[in-house]
């Protein structure tokens, strides 16, 4: 199954259910008419990718707790200690497991980009 296209009409899946995993494409705070950040600075970005997540994951029947794996790509290491106060208010007590790039991002001025797994069951965590 797949749900819609990503940001812009891009010729990918915004989602895709393969069997009982969920996985997002690269979550962006993108405007699709201009192909520009629609918010410039990274808390803003942050709330936005992470507002994405969770409309993605209602998609396909899921919540945030289904996420089993979380990968983000900031555009700066100064954006990391940020991006950890967002990871730990948006997950809570029961975070998935994560990794972190920093990179260059494919738009001038996206500083985030998140992508993640979920399980159509809830997950048991360790």
């Amino acid at each position: 199954m797949t749900s819609g296209n990503a940001a812009g009409g891009a010729p990918f899946p915004a989602v895709v259910r393969a069997g009982g995993l969920v996985y997002t494409s690269g979550l962006a705070c993108i405007d699709p008419a201009t192909m520009a950040p629609r918010v410039a600075d990274f808390d803003g970005q942050c709330r936005d990718v992470l507002a994405q997540l969770d409309a993605a994951l209602d998609d396909t029947g899921c919540r945030r707790e289904h996420v089993v794996k979380l990968e983000c790509f900031l555009a700066e290491r100064k954006y990391y200690p940020a991006w950890n106060a967002a990871f730990v208010e948006f997950f809570g007590a029961h975070p998935p497991a994560r990794t972190t790039i920093v990179t260059t991002l494919p738009a001038e001025g996206l500083l985030i980009e998140v992508q993640a797994v979920a399980s159509v069951a809830a997950p048991h965590r360790l």
